[in-house]
This record gives C-alpha cells, sequence and structure tokens, in this order.
C-alpha cells in the first residue's frame, strides 16, 4: 500500500530524531520538570514547546477547552509539522467547549482517531518528537488548569503537578505505546482525516517507572506499594471511590504509619461519585488526618508520597505515584491512563516540599483547611407508609436514605415518644455497594408485632463519619384485634416501675439523663418556685402514667425513690393515683379522674431532712406506713404521678404485695439501690 505524503514526511523527520538520538546532540543527562500552576504559567512552557517542535507532535486527552492549544497545533500542522491526536468524543456532554476543539482539529485536516469500549482516554499527554520532550499529567487542556486564576500565587488555580521530561526511556516508551493505540483497530477507530494505519516508531521497551492502565493494573501496584511502606503516606488525590485504596490506608494508620490526605470539597458531596464521601469518612474515622482545599479554584492533582519502602536499608526508600489516575475502579485497569512510580531524589524532593506548603499553608495564602464531615440527609419515603393500617405484625420496613448515609437506627415503639417498655432498637444496619442515591434501605423484623396496635416508627441516617440526622416520625397499625392482657405477675412477683419509661407525660414532667439513676434516666418536674398543690385534681396540668400488671385481692405496698432539688423539703412531695385502685372492702378510691389521691412525701418526718436519693411509701412521720393499695381486677393498670410541690426527680416506683411490704426497699438519704425492671 502506498504511503500517505504526510506519513512520509513523517519519516524523514523522524530520521532526523533518530540521528540526534545516536550521535548525542542531546544533553547526556536527561531534564525533568515539573511545574506547579499553583504559582507557575505551565501553558506558556507547554505552548512554547508546541512552536518550537519541527519533527512531530502526538496528542492524547480527554478532552480539550482552551483554544489556545488547538491554535497553536493547527499552526504547527500547517507548517509542515506532523501532528497526530487520540481523542474521546464522550467528554463533549459534560465539556462542550472540546466538541469546538475537536472541530477545529478536524477541519484542519489533522488525523484524529477515537477510543471506544466502556472506558474512556484518560491520558493528558504531548509528545514532542524533535525536542524528545513527552509531557503528561493529570491537568486537562483547559484555560484554568495550567497557570494561576489571579496574580497573587496560590490564590485562585487549579491543583496539579505537570511533568515534562526528556528522559529518552520515557519519551520512547511513550513513543511505542502510543503507535500501539494509533494502529489498534479493536479498541479505537478512525474519527477524521487518518491515513492508513502504521507505526512512527520502532519499539521500545517500556521504562518500569511507567504504568500503563488498561494493560497494567495502577490499582495493584499501588496497593503492593502501601503494604511496604513503613514510614508515612502523604497523598493529594482528587476523587477516590475505590475503597482498595482507602482500605489499604486504614491499614496503615493501624499499623502506626501515619496519612496525610488533602482532596475536593467538591467530590465529597458530589451525588454521581457518593463513594467518595464513603471513603473519605471512613479514613476521617479512622485517624488519617483529611484537609480540604482551602483556596479558589479546583483540587484535581493525583499524588501519592511513601517515605520508606524499604526499613532494612539505611535511608529512606522514597516513593512518588503521580500521573493521571485517581483513586477509582475505572482508573485502576479499565481507563486508558499513565502514571509514573519513581524514586528519583529531585522528583521526590519537587513533591514533599509542594506537600508541606499546602498542609501547612506557608505560601502566602491558604491552600487548605481542616476537614468537616458533614451530616447526611433524613431519610424519607417510609414503608410502611404514614398513617396505614391492617399491616403485617412481620413487616418490612423501607425508606430512603440519600446518598450520605450508609448506616441506620431503627427505633420502633407504641408510645411516640419511645419511651416505653415495648421500644425495639435496631442498630448500625448496614447498606450494601448496590446503594445508590435514591435506593430504598429494607429491613425485615424478625419477632411479631402486637396486633391490632398503633406503633411509632424513626430512622436516624448515619454517614460513615457517624454524622446523623433523623426522620419524621412515622405510625402504622398492625392488622389483628387487640392483643390480649398479659398474665398476671406470681404471687412473689414484684412490681418494679422505671419512672423515665412513662408512657405518657404532661405539662412539666421531663425525662432527664443522670448516671446514679435506675436505667440511667430519671423524670422530674424542675424547680420553678411554684406554690405547693393543696389537693390533687381531677385534671391536673403536670403528671405523668405508667402501666404495669397487678392482681385483684392483693395488697401492694407502694413506694417511691426521689430526689428533692437542693435537698429542699418544698420540693419532696407528688399525689398518686390508679385507675382502678380500691380499699381492702373493695369501695373505689384514689381514682384518676377524681380529687381522691395519697400523697408521697420524701422527707420521713417535718425536720428530718433530704439528702440524694430516699425511698419512701405513702405514709407520714418516722416508721410510719400508709395504708396498701388494692385493685378491683386483676389485669393492666395504670399508676398517675400528680404534681404537689415543683422540683421533684423520681427514678423508681415499687408496688410490692411480698418483699418489701414491711420494708422499705432502700434507704431515706443518699439511697443507690437499683432494682430491675418488672412489669
Amino acid at each position: 500500500m502506498p504511503s500517505h505524503p504526510r506519513d512520509r514526511s513523517f519519516a524523514r523527520s523522524l530520521t532526523f530524531v533518530c540521528a540526534v538520538l545516536l550521535f548525542g546532540a542531546l544533553p547526556a543527562s536527561a531534564q525533568d520538570r515539573l511545574c506547579d500552576p499553583g504559582d507557575e504559567d505551565c501553558r506558556a512552557i507547554l505552548i512554547n514547546y508546541i512552536r518550537s517542535e519541527t519533527v512531530g507532535i502526538d496528542v492524547a486527552f480527554w478532552f480539550m477547552e482552551d483554544a489556545r492549544y488547538t491554535t497553536e497545533l493547527i499552526r504547527r500542522h500547517q507548517a509542515g509539522v506532523p501532528v497526530r491526536v487520540l481523542m474521546d468524543p464522550r467528554a463533549n456532554s459534560t465539556y462542550p467547549l472540546n466538541a469546538s476543539r475537536l472541530s477545529e482539529l478536524q477541519t484542519a485536516g489533522i488525523p484524529m482517531r477515537k477510543r471506544l469500549g466502556n472506558y474512556i482516554l484518560h491520558w493528558k499527554m504531548m509528545l514532542f518528537h524533535g525536542q524528545n520532550v513527552v509531557e503528561f499529567s493529570g491537568a486537562n487542556y483547559s484555560a484554568n488548569a495550567w497557570r494561576p486564576g489571579t496574580a497573587i500565587p496560590y490564590e485562585n488555580y487549579t491543583d496539579e503537578a505537570i511533568y515534562f521530561t526528556s528522559d529518552s526511556a520515557i519519551t520512547n516508551s511513550f513513543r511505542t505505546r502510543f503507535d500501539d493505540y494509533w494502529i489498534n483497530t479493536v479498541d479505537w477507530t478512525d474519527y477524521a482525516n487518518v491515513p492508513p494505519l502504521v507505526r512512527t516508531y520502532d519499539l521500545f521497551p517500556k521504562d518500569p517507572q511507567l504504568n500503563f492502565p488498561p494493560a497494567e493494573n495502577y490499582r495493584t501496584r499501588s496497593v503492593n506499594a502501601y503494604k511496604a511502606e513503613q514510614k508515612g503516606v502523604d497523598t493529594i488525590m482528587f476523587r477516590i471511590t475505590d475503597r482498595a485504596h482507602a482500605d489499604n490506608m486504614i491499614t496503615l494508620v493501624q499499623r502506626g504509619v501515619p496519612v496525610r490526605l488533602i482532596t475536593e470539597q467538591q467530590q465529597y458531596r458530589n451525588v454521581s461519585r457518593m463513594w467518595h464521601s464513603w471513603n473519605v469518612d471512613r479514613m476521617y474515622v479512622a485517624g488519617i488526618q483529611v484537609k480540604h482545599r482551602a483556596h479558589a479554584g479546583l483540587n484535581h492533582q493525583k499524588s501519592v508520597i511513601l517515605y520508606d519502602q524499604n526499613a532494612t536499608v539505611a535511608g529512606d526508600q522514597s516513593l512518588v505515584i503521580f500521573g493521571s489516575s485517581n483513586w477509582t475502579s475505572p482508573s485502576a485497569s479499565g481507563q486508558v491512563e499513565h502514571n509514573m512510580f519513581t524514586s528519583r531524589p529531585g522528583l521526590v524532593s519537587w513533591f514533599v516540599t509542594q506537600f508541606e506548603r499546602k498542609w501547612n499553608n506557608t505560601g502566602g495564602m491558604p491552600e487548605t483547611t481542616a476537614f468537616v464531615p458533614l451530616r447526611p440527609d433524613a431519610p424519607v419515603k417510609p414503608t410502611p407508609a404514614i398513617g396505614a393500617s391492617n399491616v403485617s405484625t412481620t413487616p418490612t420496613f423501607k425508606w430512603s436514605g440519600g446518598p450520605w448515609a450508609h448506616l441506620y437506627d431503627l427505633y420502633l415503639d407504641t408510645s411516640s415518644t419511645f419511651t416505653s417498655p415495648n421500644l425495639i432498637t435496631v442498630l448500625d444496619l448496614a447498606e450494601t455497594p448496590a446503594k445508590t442515591a435514591s435506593s430504598a434501605f429494607s429491613t425485615t423484623l424478625t419477632t411479631p408485632l402486637l396486633p391490632g396496635t398503633t406503633y411509632y416508627w424513626k430512622v436516624v441516617g448515619k454517614t460513615m463519619a457517624l454524622m446523623t440526622k433523623t426522620s419524621l416520625v412515622w405510625s402504622f397499625t398492625t392488622a389483628g384485634g387487640p392483643p390480649p392482657p398479659p398474665p398476671p405477675p406470681s404471687g412473689s412477683a414484684e412490681i418494679v416501675l422505671y419512672a423515665s419509661a412513662a408512657t405518657l407525660k404532661v405539662g412539666a414532667w421531663q425525662v432527664e439523663a443522670d448516671s446514679t439513676a435506675a436505667g440511667g434516666s430519671r423524670i422530674r418536674n424542675p424547680n420553678a418556685g411554684a406554690a405547693k398543690v393543696s389537693a390533687a385534681s381531677a385534671d391536673p396540668a403536670n403528671y405523668f402514667e405508667l402501666t404495669f400488671n397487678a392482681e385483684a385481692g392483693r395488697g401492694y405496698r407502694l413506694w417511691i425513690r426521689g430526689k428533692a432539688d437542693s435537698n429542699s423539703w418544698g420540693n419532696d412531695s407528688v399525689f398518686v393515683q390508679f385507675n382502678n385502685s380500691v380499699t381492702s372492702s373493695g369501695t373505689a378510691i384514689w381514682r384518676i379522674g377524681t380529687p381522691s389521691a395519697p400523697d408521697v412525701n420524701i422527707e420521713d418526718c417535718s425536720g428530718c431532712g433530704l439528702s440524694g436519693w430516699g425511698w419512701q411509701d405513702n405514709g407520714w412521720g418516722v416508721n410510719v406506713m400508709g395504708p396498701l393499695v388494692y385493685f378491683e381486677s386483676t389485669g393492666p393498670q395504670t399508676i398517675r404521678i400528680q404534681t404537689r410541690e415543683d422540683g421533684l426527680a423520681i427514678d423508681q416506683i415499687v408496688l410490692s404485695h411480698t418483699t418489701f411490704v414491711n420494708s422499705s426497699p432502700g434507704a431515706l438519704k443518699d439511697d443507690t439501690r437499683i432494682l430491675e425492671r418488672t412489669n
């Protein structure tokens, strides 16, 4: 097949390059150059290489937005310098300026081939054959990615580490790899102006420092380096959705190797990249030091510094990983990427100096700031639906936790305050890798609920940093009739109630945490200086209720453990009523809805004094006990505690027909006895 005129010209130019390499016209030592767009005009350096090239230019990119590059490349092409372009038009939908740049190159007659398959071309590379220079990095060819956005260094820029080198082992590696892609007809196809597909260069061995996914796995090589690390890791990483990298960073910290991470906050709340926040939150909780970008612009860099890869050798055996791969699964072995794993002292030193400047904000402008984990969205879209009836007693619960919640706590109760003895809690329910931003989470209870009962439920969504947000309280009613009353207690059972589990609280009574109280909580009517209530009320303003089971025909001694605010006798008494109480002869007495009630004073007598928790019955005076309580029928009962004096806290209520009929469950003062709750 006859060669294309452009190929013959390119071949003559290549002969010149080979002659230069053979006869030593280039410097004996290759030049490495890293450029930081935070304070350098890297674009000017690149454009100067384009303008200076007289032999041939190979270009490969994910997207190109800056028309300065296409203008200069077209001028070189028009001057007779062969230009080849590998590209991926799938970038156009996200970066519409890329379509204009592709059109300009196509119209100019520049040969272009495009990437096929499920994974994109992610290179950002230019190869200048006559100058024996290759440029590659994570920097896309955009106007804001290659130089500072303002005259003040580090104020507004895109974090990148842009690499230029004239090392022939590296430039030749790119020559061979570019040719491999150019002639490949399985993963690549012609886009425009393409002559017959032939190699432009000889075949060269790949420099072992380089890593070219998808043929070589970036994740595997990186993880092997992480596992070898002995001293510390500093990384700047734009996107982190591959858990393998995060898992290994966590493992490093767990074995005592410090890790510092600078990442990008736009990715942290990017719904389409929701696993980024999952990984960052996990690393943060594990003890990895994390910072976000503080300057205007974008942190798009991808670099990892490992400070000592071999503890058995004197001195630090450092390694730097940089290039185009993010910590993502596609970057590992799907996308077309270029990376470098290097121990060159000059390159390592440059990355260390750059990282320290960013981390410690020593460049004159704040470049990084401490990471602060954010809360998730509140769970929504409940199933069973709000107010649903005839629900199975073994329901499946569903909700949508949004993109950021990955753990859930489920609370289910017959009380909307979630304080009844029927409370069910299911903690740390975990999402699976199948989770999406809009998917529903589901879980099924294995213990049947009560039939014919209204239940209230809520869900606490949690991020991997354990930040929380709680749903609204939802309700449903189970199918069937109401449950039969539970069996009455045995003749020897004691009724022990924890007051903080009150099923109903009206007025000023409130549950408070108290490490000295039963169950860690008490119910208290705060001291507002109100006057003592002289008599019980049929319709009191302040009261709470609990339910329990008791037997008819038995006399129960009532005991209350209370604590008066400031140990004051003016804060130590309540009225007590029941829904079904009678005298020993069966006459109704002390009933809820009437003004009849005994009072309980925690102080044993006038002047006896109070101190901390103390037990008291409904009698008044030293060694004086009040009347026993009887119930008209066996089964569920309700006790109501009305305010007589404010400023009283209560944690335990006992109704005893055996053990504590003639003796108190505990001390009058400074009591510490916690009974096991029954009923």
